[in-house]
């Protein structure tokens, strides 16, 4: 695989690492969000939100527009949604295995 390839994946896969940025873009799926909207949904303060979403804007994962007084915040890349399946589809306990822990 080209190397550029693979430093843009590991960067895209840092910044999902967290789990409120995990919550963001699983909020942000059906659409766009004010920054309010998005921090009372993945019940965290504006201020942490706020910081979450300029990671994650800055990166290219996110866009946003403003509308007035507010900015909402949408997904930019189609990959985001591809990362979340599989986040949902790996944290899936495996069938006959109640712990989820599989051989390493």
């Amino acid at each position: 695989m080209d190397q550029m390839f693979l430093e843009e994946a590991a960067e895209m896969l840092k910044v999902m690492g967290h789990p409120l940025r995990i919550k963001i873009a699983q909020c942000l799926e059906p659409g766009a969000l004010n920054v309010g909207e998005i921090s009372q949904a993945i019940g965290a303060a504006q201020a942490a939100t706020s910081q979450h979403l300029k990671a994650m804007r800055v990166r290219g994962l996110l866009e946003a527009r403003r509308e007035g007084a507010c900015v909402y915040y949408h997904i930019a890349r189609p990959e985001v949604y591809k990362i979340i399946h599989c986040i949902r589809e790996g944290a899936q306990p495996a069938s006959g295995n109640p712990e989820g822990a599989g051989p390493v």
